[in-house]
């Protein structure tokens, strides 16, 4: 019969410290299987729906993905990811890199596909949470590292007065340069408000460049809590004229508005609209 050895104190505490670490890095790993079994399932959804080409009518492939949405007791906004998730990687399969959805997530906002590959790779490569992706892409990582790129619009003058800056929330992108939001004006008071923005113009959105425009505003602001708007002027057709900004990561109000992202420049930057 064996004998039955006593651990030591110390030796004791030597097994439950290595069981510790070995129950840790077994759920790491099992962590990351299901990431990239989520990744590829999202990827598979995407792939699925758009065989059926539900974009060539708007209007009916919205309400369609609301009722699969409800059906399928999933949130329609993920629904719509995973169809954009697929179009932005049918050309590559995003399974090599141990990158999870909240990742992906954030890379859909990107229009710029040289952009989109270098943050993804950054990512793997470095190992970044979710939060340190959206840092990154919010200090302009690609662009600082690609600063040799040409821009293609002209500067605004940012906004510096604090008069007039209320905070919103993004209700629907009509085009490049025209929102709706929701606009915070104090005392529980919210007022939902067409808005242009201010000093551009973007393309009609029927025309290549338009779209384009409307699709880079879209994403760009899908991963933003909320957005700050700096208006006092009213056009001929009834909308704030505005400045907007946004932050991936910042939640203070005066922040976003003095450091955030300026959309009006992005959209100069990019090409994508005209000083006016």
């Amino acid at each position: 019969m064996a004998e039955t050895k006593i651990l030591t104190d110390a030796r004791y505490e030597r097994l439950l410290r290595d069981l510790r670490k070995l129950i840790q890095e077994g759920r790491a790993r099992a962590e990351q299987a299901a990431g990239r079994i989520l990744v590829e399932t999202y990827w598979r959804l995407g792939q699925r729906i758009a065989e059926e080409r539900l974009t060539e009518n708007a209007n009916y492939g919205d309400s369609l993905m609301e009722d699969l949405a409800e059906d399928l007791a999933m949130d329609v906004d993920t629904l719509r990811k995973s169809v954009l998730f697929f179009d932005r990687y049918k050309k590559k399969s995003p399974r090599a890199l141990n990158l999870n959805w909240a990742h992906y997530r954030a890379l859909l906002a990107l229009t710029d596909e040289e952009a989109r590959d270098f943050y993804e790779k950054e990512a793997a490569q470095q190992g970044w949470t979710r939060d340190q992706l959206l840092s990154a892409i919010e200090r302009e990582a690609f662009e600082a590292e690609d600063s040799g790129k040409e821009k293609a619009g002209k500067k605004l003058t940012r906004p510096a007065e604090a008069t007039y800056v209320y905070k919103a929330a993004v209700e629907k992108i009509v085009d490049g340069d025209t929102l709706i939001l929701r606009i915070d004006l104090g005392f529980q008071v919210w007022k939902e408000q067409r808005i242009r923005l201010a000093g551009i113009d973007c393309p009609p959105i029927d025309e290549k460049k338009g779209y384009a425009a409307f699709e880079f505003v879209r994403d760009r602001l899908a991963q933003a809590p909320f957005v700050m708007v700096k208006t006092h002027q009213i056009d001929i057709y009834g909308r704030y004229v505005t400045h907007l900004f946004y932050s991936y990561t910042e939640k203070d109000k005066v922040k976003v508005f003095e450091e955030g992202r300026y959309l009006n420049q992005e959209l100069l930057d990019k090409g994508l609209a005209t000083l006016v």
